[in-house]
């Protein structure tokens, strides 16, 4: 009889509408044929955990009082379950069915950490593609699986024995998940990217969000770079160069488009105008994370 390791899915919420149900609706009819516990740590103002259950009985709801960043509210939920193997998706993502089975696949081949792909949820949407062709483009579909140094936590799934180690996430808006990483990195834990485990994120179409989202973003990739030894760190040494980083970028997101999907690439292209909007965004972001910054 062959032994499965117990599975744990940890979703952070806050506001999330109707998506938290079309979420969890795909998490409730995966491929595999054993039970797996699901757990939403919630912190919206209204508390949703009635109508959750009502549909899905069988998933545990943990309210917050308080509004709680993702980073803190994957770790309460991951520090709740009791699976050996802890998944990690958001409510405004709908995984694949097959998506607990593809990811297990590596852990069951050694890897510490694995990630899956992300598609568009959005795609006839121009500013829900122009969020999806910046923040994703290092984990879409048309990419090879393969061995990996960063796995959003949009995706993701550890082996307990990883927190066990360094600990959960930590508590920020954004880039928890890269500096998560990188602390797994730096003590010999394998990442595994899974192309085949796929999941759709549905992306912001408002215009006003998609830019808060990128000064957010950009924020995070400062925040990353006090923490943790990522590529880039040089900037805080030498903020001349800093007004060129959109550029560089702009450059290195179209080329992996170029690579992988040239279909990608021309819509890249065709809405560039906002793209660059989203990449200054980013920049002033980082920016202004700069000046609390001990680098300076």
């Amino acid at each position: 009889m062959k032994i499965h390791p117990k599975i744990s899915v940890v979703i952070p919420s806050y506001n999330p509408k109707n998506l938290i149900f079309r979420c969890l609706d795909a998490l409730m009819n995966q491929t595999v044929h054993f039970p797996y516990e699901v757990i939403v740590v919630d912190s919206s103002p209204k508390d949703i955990s009635s109508k959750i259950s009502e549909q899905f009985q069988s998933v545990r709801i943990v309210h917050l009082k308080e509004r709680t960043l993702p980073g803190k509210a994957r770790s309460i939920g991951g520090a709740q379950t009791k699976g050996d193997i802890v998944f990690f998706t958001d409510a405004d993502c709908i995984v694949d069915p097959d998506w607990i089975e593809k990811m297990l696949g590596q852990h069951q081949n050694g890897y510490d950490i694995v990630g899956g792909s992300v598609k568009n949820g959005t795609p006839h949407h121009i500013i829900g593609l122009a969020e999806y062709l910046l923040e994703f483009v290092i984990v879409n579909p048309w990419l090879k699986s393969g061995p990996s140094q960063l796995i959003p936590t949009c995706s993701i799934s550890i082996n307990r024995k990883v927190f066990e180690e360094i600990g959960f996430f930590p508590n920020y808006l954004k880039a928890e998940d890269t500096i998560f990483c990188e602390r797994a990195i730096a003590v010999g834990k394998r990442m595994y990217f899974e192309s085949e485990a796929k999941i759709t994120h549905m992306n912001r179409t408002r215009f006003i969000d998609f830019i808060k989202n990128q000064i957010a973003l950009g924020e995070g990739a400062n925040e990353a770079r006090k923490r943790v030894n990522r590529p880039g760190r040089f900037l805080f040494r030498y903020p001349i160069v800093v007004p060129l980083v959109p550029l560089y970028r702009s450059l290195k997101i179209g080329y992996v488009w170029l690579t992988c999907n040239r279909k990608m690439l021309i819509l890249y292209l065709f809405i560039f105008p906002i793209i660059a909007l989203g990449l200054i965004a980013h920049l002033w972001g980082f920016v202004r994370g700069c000046r609390h910054s001990s680098f300076l």
